[in-house]
């Protein structure tokens, strides 16, 4: 049968002997009896914040203003507002930005805007996280998107909507929710066991590494609806392979001498 790239005779022999082994319907060394979950996973996307740093550099002009000359007087002012700085907060820039060039009467294009950011920003793990939507509420999240799953009583709802990617940000005396811009570069995939619950995995395996990380919670199942696509994969060599000890190194060295000393042997016979 086809087993990967290679493929396997089975002799009369062989059939026999599966034949009576699945007969017998029992757990041996060559022989293991699982069920069909056993071999399921969920496919989650975790994603991480696009963190943008902020500064005007001639070169930014120069490739900004070559596209959109319009917007000359409106860098102009915010250059002289602004300075030279770098700043880590896209999140505010960008809001100031939106009103100096409103006072300079030139409208923004989703082009424009597009490449405003590429000009002027480049990627910085400890600037702030971009972010993408402000909510008017945080919905609970449903427990639809975790079929056939026990999340952790101990989790609370606002950590729940963190991993989903929902977050409560504080500004001021005021707290709203908003989503984060993904960062593509960043984007990680996990495959989960079918018979462990996402919520577990996630806080075991990939916050304590990547803390600002949270799961797509829209990449779902296209039957059940869940959070994760569903697959499937046998992996012989995890449920059959049996680790042998290689040979002691006493044992190696001694067969490294005796064919060290035919090859001298040969050499000799030839030169003489």
């Amino acid at each position: 049968r086809s087993l990967g790239d290679k493929r396997r005779y089975l002799t009369d022999k062989i059939i026999e002997g599966l034949t009576r082994e699945h007969g017998r319907f029992a757990n041996i060394d060559t022989c293991k009896i699982f069920d069909n979950v056993h071999f399921g996973f969920r496919r989650i996307t975790v994603e991480r914040p696009l963190r943008l740093l902020f500064q005007i550099s001639d070169q930014g002009k120069e490739s900004f203003l070559d596209a959109c000359p319009e917007f000359l007087d409106a860098v102009q002012a915010m250059e002289m507002q602004l300075g030279n700085e770098p700043y880590d907060d896209w999140n505010h820039i960008w809001a100031d930005v939106q009103l100096m060039a409103k006072g300079n009467d030139v409208k923004w294009t989703v082009a424009s805007k597009k490449l405003f950011r590429q000009c002027f920003t480049f990627v910085d793990p400890q600037a702030q996280p971009v972010i993408t939507k402000q909510l008017k509420s945080i919905d609970e999240i449903s427990p639809a998107l975790f079929p056939g799953q026990k999340l952790p009583a101990d989790i609370e709802p606002g950590a729940l909507n963190a991993i989903c990617g929902v977050y409560s940000v504080k500004t001021g005396k005021k707290v709203k929710a908003v989503e984060y811009e993904p960062d593509p570069a960043l984007r990680d995939f996990e495959n989960i066991p079918l018979k462990e619950d996402i919520i577990s995995f996630f806080l075991r395996e990939v916050q304590p590494f990547v803390p600002d990380a949270w799961i797509k919670r829209d990449a779902v199942d296209e039957k059940d609806g869940g959070i994760g696509k569903v697959g499937y994969e046998i992996n012989f060599n995890r449920e059959f392979f049996r680790y042998q000890a290689p040979r002691p190194l006493e044992e190696i060295d001694s067969e490294l001498e005796a064919v060290e000393r035919r090859v001298l042997e040969l050499l000799r016979e030839v030169t003489d």
